[in-house]
Order: structure tokens, then C-alpha cells, then sequence
């Protein structure tokens, strides 16, 4: 009986060890006729971490030599997904596939199968003024508003032109909105006097800067700060503070001609160019140029300085296109809309149907030499 209770007792201490030993390689199995066996556990072998690493770098190796083997990636435009139902189509005007205004023979014709006519500018501010006149819509003094279509693509496929903001200052200035206000800093008595008689809301030199630091001015009841070129250095101290008021050249708020730099930013106007969420390469500029009242004389340089303020805007070097693709002239309250040749009117642009009317004229002379 003692002998059965003995082998008993062995069999359960035997199954309950193996159950609680841990599973290593590590661990030699427990003798079943030994239950004292000491376990042993042996170090990991000489340099198989260094083969492993040299393994994971052996593969890295490898594959960077396939990357340079294969053939660079073209960048392809984002394909969105909107919904057909929309009919959704671009915002970039497009009159190439077309037929061209010579192959008109009708007096009325179906406007969308032609070429967009481009008008000059006084025959366009002629048809302005008769839809303005007390008969019709009863406003001679109306604004005169631009949109100019941009191609804001640059040499870069996969950059294009940021949005950006500026002050066209006209120089024929007209009615509109409320003036801006404006703090000058100016560095002498005589400046200051300038800037005042100029319409600067607040002139000063120092002590705006001091009170600026303190808190007892803030930016935020302000348009524009323009500064004197010698005040810079010290502003400059205060410049987290004044933040995109801060002067540069590109903004045009910094020079030592005080009464000029005032008066630029007072009677100036605010330009802000709309970029397309869904074309990055399309954006436009909205603006009004002068009012009915103006002649033409004085629309039509108003007309030809804001073309300049925004071609200032363009891409560097190594761009072909050109960065005012078409501009529409328009007044309120007519929905009318006006094409207008704008390149007779900015430096460095050509008339883009000027290829088509060579290739009319060469099929007149066609013509003309087989009737012959």
C-alpha cells in the first residue's frame, strides 16, 4: 500500500512541474526518473545578432538599388470624385474648339458655336453708358469693375501660384467705400506734419512704438502701417507684435517720402486673388477701376495701373504662358459682361487670335488666286 501511495505522489509532483516549468529551447526536458534535474541555460550564439543586422542592411541595400533602376514616377493631378449628376464643369474659359468670327455669314448667329469677340476699351465704356442712362437703368456714376482670369501655373507641374493680396493706389481716385486708415511712423517733426496733412490717422515716431509694446494702440482698429526707412530698425523690435502690418517692399509701406506713402494706402484699394478649390492652376481677381463719371481718358489709366499691380504677381523665369488670360469689365446693376483686348494696354502680351486671322487672310489669297 505504502509503495502505491509513493508512485502516486511522484506522477502528480512529475506532471505538476512540467506544467509550471516555461517553454525555452533554452531548458532541458526534466528526467522523469530524476525529479531534482538542475535546469541549464545556454548563452545565444556567437555573432547571430550581427548576422541578422547585416541581413536587414543587405536587404535595404537591394532595394534601393531597384529604385534606382526603375523608371522615375510622373505626377498625375489628384483624381476627385464629383458626383455626374452635377454636370460639373470648368471655370477656365476655353473658346479653342470653336469655329472662328470670320466664318460668320449671318447677321444673327448662336454665340456659343464662336470665338469670343474681344471689344477695345472706349467701345466698351460706350455701351456701358448706354445701358446707364436715366431711360434704362438710371445710373451715370456707377462703378466700373474688372475680373481678370488667371493661369496660375508656374515652371514646376506640381507648384502653382499662392493666393495673394495687395493696394492698387489709381491715379485718377474716385469714390469708394470708406477711406483706410492708417498709422504712420515717421522718424522727424517735418514728416509727421506730412503724413498728417496727407489723412494719416495717427503720426508719430517713438512713441507709437512704445505704445504699441504697451497695449494702448492696437492694430486691429487700423488698415495699414506705413513706416520712414530710418524708423525700421527699431520697429523691428516689436516685430512679432505688429505681425503682417511689418514693412516690406513687396507691400510697398516703407520709403522716406511720408505724404506719398500715406496717401497710397489712403486712397488705395484692396485686391484679393480667389484661387479655385478644385482647379489649382485657375483663380481670379475682382476690382472696380473708376466710375461713369470719369471720361475715358481717366478710366482707361486707372484700367491700365491696375494691370500693372497685378502682373507684378506673376512667376519668375522660365514661364511661357502668359498670367492675365482674359478680363471682363463690368457695371452694376447690367449683368453684361464685356471680353476686352487688354494686351493693347500691358507690356510683354500679345494678341492670342492674331494666329488666326494670318491663317484667314492666307485662305483669302487662296481663294483670290484660284477665282483668278
Amino acid at each position: 500500500m505504502a509503495f502505491l501511495l509513493q508512485c502516486c505522489f511522484q506522477s502528480y509532483t512529475r506532471n505538476a512541474l512540467y506544467r509550471l516549468s516555461p517553454i525555452s529551447s533554452s531548458i532541458l526536458n526534466i528526467d522523469s526518473n530524476n525529479l531534482f534535474t538542475s535546469q541549464k541555460r545556454y548563452a545565444a550564439r556567437k555573432g547571430k545578432r550581427i548576422a541578422a543586422t547585416r541581413e536587414k542592411q543587405k536587404l535595404a541595400r537591394l532595394r534601393r538599388m531597384e529604385q534606382k533602376v526603375e523608371p522615375p514616377k510622373e505626377w498625375k493631378p489628384q483624381k476627385l470624385s464629383v458626383d455626374k449628376s452635377l454636370k460639373a464643369v470648368s471655370k477656365k474659359f476655353n473658346d479653342a474648339d470653336r469655329k472662328r468670327l470670320s466664318e460668320i455669314v449671318d447677321n444673327v448667329i448662336v454665340m456659343d458655336q464662336y470665338k469670343e469677340r474681344k471689344y477695345p476699351f472706349t467701345e466698351v465704356m460706350a455701351m456701358i453708358r448706354e445701358t446707364h442712362q436715366p431711360e434704362l437703368y438710371g445710373e451715370p456714376d456707377a462703378l466700373v469693375e474688372a475680373r481678370i482670369d488667371l493661369d496660375l501655373r508656374t515652371k514646376k507641374k506640381t507648384k502653382f501660384v499662392n493666393r495673394f493680396t495687395g493696394i492698387v493706389s489709381y491715379p485718377n481716385i474716385f469714390q469708394f467705400a470708406i477711406k483706410r486708415k492708417v498709422i504712420a511712423l515717421c522718424k522727424t517733426d517735418e514728416d509727421e506734419e506730412q503724413a498728417r496733412k496727407a489723412g494719416a490717422e495717427l503720426a508719430g515716431s517713438s512713441d507709437i512704438i512704445r505704445m504699441l509694446k504697451v497695449g494702448d494702440i492696437t492694430l486691429d482698429n487700423f488698415d495699414d502701417l506705413v513706416c520712414h526707412g530710418d524708423m525700421l530698425i527699431e520697429l523691428n523690435t516689436i516685430r512679432g507684435m505688429v505681425g503682417n502690418y511689418f514693412p516690406t517692399k513687396q507691400r510697398g509701406n516703407i520709403g522716406f517720402d511720408m505724404e506719398r506713402l500715406v496717401r497710397y494706402f489712403i486712397n488705395g484699394i484692396e485686391y484679393k486673388m480667389i484661387k479655385d478649390d478644385i482647379e489649382p492652376d485657375y483663380g481670379f481677381v475682382r476690382i472696380p477701376f473708376g466710375r461713369l463719371n470719369q471720361n475715358d481718358a481717366e478710366l482707361e489709366e486707372n484700367f491700365q495701373c491696375l494691370l500693372k499691380a497685378i502682373d507684378s504677381n506673376r512667376p519668375g523665369q522660365g514661364v511661357t504662358f502668359d498670367f492675365i488670360t482674359r478680363i471682363l469689365i463690368s457695371s452694376e446693376p447690367s449683368p453684361e459682361k464685356f471680353p476686352i483686348t487688354f494686351w493693347n494696354h500691358i507690356d510683354d502680351y500679345e494678341d492670342p487670335t492674331a494666329e488666326d486671322n494670318d491663317d484667314d487672310d492666307e485662305e483669302m489669297k487662296k481663294q483670290k488666286a484660284t477665282n483668278k
